[in-house]
């Protein structure tokens, strides 16, 4: 039980498991206190908690007992499980593992943001390129096309943008595992190859 408890406070936060369970933490590591009728962010989070409304305090382990009515042990174990941690992992060992999971999961998350913002530029260029010029003329596929993606891709955007970090990581991941960031990736280097050629003598050597 010791090796447990131990693991998973050298691995998680307290703000880390505050996000993970919902809460919105601003920059400076402030939250509405779940433990009182808190209408302004009175908790400061961060290794450990403190609400300077109804001054709860503790460690994450305590906070995760106290959020859903848990003994210690049922905490510890939640956690362990919620965040993939080998209880009989070595505490520095967990808590570098999870770290590099993180960093992990913010890079692809940052990566498909990217995609996404730039795609959304072509889109919004293809949608003024070929628009109709007048209401009775055949439409382009490619004015069809970004007018049908471009909701698509702000709704992405408002998941990735969210500061709920599971929507943020099932939406890179199901954006990513299904092939999606890949085709828009080949798509905008294909546009720049072409925006790139666009123009030059056909006898031009690069």
């Amino acid at each position: 039980m010791r090796n447990l408890f131990t693991t998973v406070k050298a691995a998680v936060t307290t703000r880390q498991a505050a996000e993970h369970y919902g809460l919105k933490v601003s920059r400076t590591g402030m939250t509405c206190c779940p433990f009182h009728d808190d209408r302004h962010p009175s908790m400061k989070v961060d290794e450990r908690y403190y609400c300077f409304g109804c001054h709860e305090t503790g460690d994450v382990i305590d906070f995760t007992a106290r959020l859903f009515g848990l003994t210690a042990y049922e905490a510890a174990q939640k956690l362990a499980g919620d965040f993939h941690i080998d209880p009989n992992t070595p505490a520095p060992a967990a808590a570098s593992s999870l770290r590099r999971q993180l960093v992990r999961q913010r890079d692809i998350e940052a990566h498909c943001v990217r995609v996404l913002v730039d795609y959304e530029c072509f889109l919004k260029r293809q949608k003024e390129r070929f628009a109709p010029f007048i209401t009775d003329e055949t439409w382009d596929d490619r004015f069809v096309k970004a007018c049908h993606a471009l909701p698509i891709i702000g709704y992405h955007l408002d998941c990735l943008y969210s500061p709920d970090p599971d929507m943020r990581r099932e939406t890179a991941e199901d954006l990513t595992r299904d092939g999606t960031i890949r085709r828009m990736d080949n798509e905008l280097h294909q546009e720049e190859k072409e925006v790139t050629g666009y123009g030059k003598d056909p006898g031009y050597a690069a």
